[in-house]
């Protein structure tokens, strides 16, 4: 279903060229696309996300809503995305990543805040991220982590709690735009002449 409407006023949704969505995909209103985005099966996306271009949801992820997603973004499958959460541009999140928006669930009477991940990071599968977090540029984070501190750029972080390294001379360089930008399917980098 695209388009969701949802009691109240909404915008009608936007969704660039060259878009793929696959069956059982599910867009509320008020939700911007850009160009060349693709979906698995079964992704949910909330009201009020804006989605870069060139940007890959794989199957079965949940965007809460509010979220602002970058550009050349690629989330693998089962991610949760809650509201209130920043993507910078160039990011990888790995298959079954959680983001969490609020420390204390229906404890406190405060509003939510989900974590910040700036450009060119990448998260490995089954990472948790605790709200209010910032995971700085070029980051990448250990799978399995569980990152309850805000993370500096440039940095390697790994375990439970995450703790910090520096980033590996060899891994220093920044996600590589020919693995995330020319998605023309959803089994890695393919020719794309645009």
């Amino acid at each position: 279903m695209l388009g969701y409407r949802y009691p109240n006023d909404s915008r009608p949704l936007r969704i660039g060229d060259h878009a793929v969505i696959r069956s059982g995909t599910i867009i509320y209103a008020d939700t911007t696309i850009g160009h060349r985005f693709q979906c698995g099966h079964q992704v949910l996306i909330r009201a009020e996300v804006t989605i870069g271009d060139r940007c890959v949801i794989h199957h079965k992820c949940t965007l809460e809503g509010r979220i602002r997603i970058g550009n050349g973004v690629k989330i693998m499958a089962h991610v949760y995305i809650p509201s209130t959460t920043e993507i910078g541009n160039m990011v990888f999140i790995g298959p079954n990543t959680t983001l969490l928006n609020d420390k204390y669930p229906i404890r406190c009477a405060r509003p939510v805040c989900g974590p910040r991940i700036e450009d060119h990071v990448s998260i490995g599968g089954g990472v948790t991220i605790s709200p209010e977090v910032t995971v700085g540029r070029n980051s990448v984070i250990g799978a399995g982590s569980v990152v309850t501190k805000d993370v500096p750029p440039d940095t390697l972080a790994y375990g439970v709690p995450a703790r910090h390294r520096p980033l590996p001379e060899s891994i220093s360089h920044g996600n590589l735009p020919e693995l995330l930008l020319p998605q023309t399917d959803l089994w890695g980098a393919q020719t794309d002449e645009s």
